[in-house]
This record gives C-alpha cells, structure tokens and sequence, in this order.
C-alpha cells in the first residue's frame, strides 16, 4: 500500500489533505489479536491524545484512541509508543501481548 504522507504523527487538518478521515475507522478499545495490522497514521486530537489508524489486510481499519503524557502515547497492547511508529510499519499483537 502506498501513502502520500510520510510521517506518521499528523494534524487534523494535515490528515484531511492526504485524504484521512479517521471518522470512518472502527473505534477500537484494543487492537485486534493475531492481526497483521499496517500502521497508517496517528492523528493528534489534542497534545495529549493521539487517534491511531491501522488498517488489515482484508481493508477493516482501526482506530485506536491513546492518552498520554510527557511524550509517551503507549499503545500497551504492542509495548510501543505511538511517536515511535512509521508509516507502513506492520505490527502483530499476540495472544500473550507482546509484539512483533
């Protein structure tokens, strides 16, 4: 999958103009086990909240709301701060919670 953008820590407005509209993406309280999920973007609400959007292989995509504080946006179920992540990176929560 290509993308336009390649940060993946975004503004609202930033996001609009790529075409992202994380409205449509279903809101998830935790990322989907066994998934390979694709990282799309994070999409800040406000400087202490960050929207997550991940997509699968089958074209579901998902929202992942995340709170933090002093830089950290930890996604717990993949041990990862949502800074961290890349456009394209692909992720894998296992059962036992860790991450690939």
């Amino acid at each position: 999958m290509q993308f336009d953008h390649t940060q993946f820590t975004l503004g609202f407005r930033q996001a609009i103009e790529y075409g992202i509209d994380y409205r449509d993406y279903e809101k998830v309280d935790r990322l989907p086990e066994d998934v390979p999920l694709m990282a799309i973007a994070g999409i800040w609400g406000d400087y202490s909240d960050i929207r997550c959007l991940f997509i699968d292989q089958t074209g579901q995509t998902y929202r992942r709301h995340i709170a933090g504080c002093a830089g950290r946006y930890v996604i717990r179920e993949l041990a990862l701060n949502a800074k961290e992540l890349q456009v394209g990176q692909v992720l894998v929560v296992l059962k036992d919670c860790r991450s690939i």
